[in-house]
């Protein structure tokens, strides 16, 4: 995984990730979120996959153990496949799962309005 950014504000913890979360990056991430929630016990949380690519079983531990700690989790701006990894596990029937919007090119188009 590339990066995990945490940032609180409006009483809600929001924790970004990016890149890729799978066995070999998954206990550091999980300590760099807990140390982020340390002090904001109890307070929404949720995590943006906007620029998640890449998630596997061992990511999904972390997000498990981390929904078990916590009364709010929800998961934003999944990408098609990383959604897909959510739906397949039944994930998305644990916590709250939103798919990224889909973004429509429209550059060379002809302007007809």
């Amino acid at each position: 995984m590339n990066e995990v950014n945490t940032i609180f504000e409006n009483d809600r913890l929001t924790i970004s990730l990016s890149g890729h979360i799978d066995s070999s990056n998954a206990s550091p991430a999980e300590e760099e979120i807990n140390a982020a929630l340390e002090g904001h016990g109890g307070c929404p949380v949720t995590v943006d996959a906007k620029k998640l690519e890449y998630i596997s079983s061992a990511g999904l531990r972390v997000l498990v153990r981390l929904l078990k700690s916590l009364d709010s989790l929800i998961v934003v701006d999944a990408s098609p496949s990383v959604y897909e990894v959510f739906d397949m596990t039944g994930f998305n029937r644990m916590m709250e799962v939103r798919r990224a919007p889909r973004t429509i090119d429209v550059e060379g188009c002809e302007c007809i309005g």
